[in-house]
């Protein structure tokens, strides 16, 4: 039986747990016309790890032709513990205008490694599984204390295609995901604002920065309760000051506790005016916001290092640049400045075992964040060589 409801293209903006809301949106039973339900928005591995409960492993067990259907051993959790040892999924039902059916059978091998991405609310799951390298879609729902069979809706068009979620082989996705989710590689929280959902993208898109990559988690929340179990902090464009200031006493205690303890501290450029200047009670030391004109011209500093140099060169010119930093005392290491050295663009501060790393970057839409792109990977593999060296 072919089951009505609306899957739509997903355009809206990014929020924690955004891709499975899009999922429950798009693939559940709420109205009356059918219409494609691919993901048409870029998503990378990392986000897709960080808005799920659970990621999981394991092997098909059983085809049936006939009727359509598969069953998943499960094997492995790699994130949350799985309430399931099998999950069976009906591939005789698709939602959408496109029947993907007969390809998603050709996917299910006896003894194939299997790969469940799920967002658990409660009552639904949604998800997506990777399988003889490529994406598709299922959802299910409890009835009464039972779930039911995971129905299958479409093979994935832009997931299966885009550089950054794209996956040939299953066996080497779950190596990948091994390393990211071992415990090994570097945990990455952002604090982020739903306004500005450039950043947090390119964050997230990032891999050439370390051998064993890292592992991307986002937050709207300034109270940070997982900053614990974090490596890097970064404070996202303007999720600190913008109009006014967001952080309080406590919040601010926890984040020089958190670099003090051996963490290290990324932030892009923050909203400062003439007669508000952002605060800095996140860091230990004093500095001064200064509003600033939009620029990009800057000076790397005898002290720069390899930051501008690796993993990408960057020259003058090439980043965005918005309000900056001044008022630094002797305890900061300057590593690159603009406005004939008056003002901060990169500023190093070694605070007790851990390190800021204070940047005037404008990462608020598509064209400033691409600009700065680059500069934002060179600021990861910084802080990460630093961890390594550190450690």
């Amino acid at each position: 039986m072919r089951i009505p409801i609306s899957i739509c293209k997903l355009h809206t903006t990014w929020k924690p747990y955004y891709l499975f809301s899009l999922l429950v949106a798009s693939i559940l039973m709420l109205t009356q016309f059918p219409a494609e339900g691919y993901i048409a928005k870029r998503y990378s591995v990392r986000q897709i790890i960080s808005e799920s409960t659970n990621v999981v492993f394991g092997t098909v067990t059983e085809v049936n032709t006939k009727r359509k259907t598969a069953k998943i051993k499960v094997e492995e959790n790699l994130k949350g513990t799985s309430e399931f040892q099998e999950i069976k999924i009906r591939l005789d039902v698709y939602k959408g205008r496109v029947d993907h059916r007969e390809e998603a059978m050709r996917l299910m091998k006896q003894d194939a490694p299997i790969i469940i991405f799920y967002l658990n609310e409660g009552r639904r799951i949604d998800s997506l599984a990777h399988i003889s390298g490529k994406w598709f879609q299922t959802q299910t729902t409890k009835r009464g204390n039972e779930w039911g069979w995971w129905l299958f809706t479409h093979t994935e068009k832009y997931l299966n295609n885009d550089k950054v979620s794209r996956r040939d082989s299953t066996q080497d996705f779950q190596e990948e995901l091994r390393t990211l989710l071992s415990g090994d590689a570097p945990q990455l929280l952002l604090l982020k604002t739903d306004r500005y959902e450039s950043e947090p993208r390119a964050i997230a898109e990032l891999d050439a920065v370390a051998d064993s990559g890292f592992v991307y988690h986002a937050t709207t929340n300034r109270n940070l309760p997982t900053l614990g179990e974090a490596d890097i902090l970064w404070l996202g464009f303007r999720a600190l000051s913008e109009g006014k200031y967001r952080l309080n006493k406590e919040q601010e205690r926890k984040i020089k506790e958190f670099v003090k303890n051996g963490g290290i501290v990324i932030s892009s450029g923050q909203d400062s005016d003439d007669n508000r200047p952002c605060e800095t009670g996140w860091l230990p030391e004093p500095l001064h916001g200064v509003e600033s004109p939009h620029r990009n011209d800057f000076q790397a500093t005898d002290h720069a290092g390899e930051l501008f140099k690796a993993p990408n060169r960057i020259r003058s010119g090439q980043l965005a640049l918005d309000d900056t930093w001044n008022g630094w005392n002797q305890k900061y290491q300057v590593l690159a400045t603009t406005n004939n050295g008056k003002e901060i663009v990169v500023a190093k501060l070694k605070y007790g075992k851990g390190m800021y790393l204070v940047t005037s970057l404008r990462n608020d839409s598509d064209s400033q964040v691409s600009k700065n792109r680059r500069m934002l990977e060179n600021l990861m593999h910084f802080a990460i060589g630093f961890l390594e060296e550190t450690k």
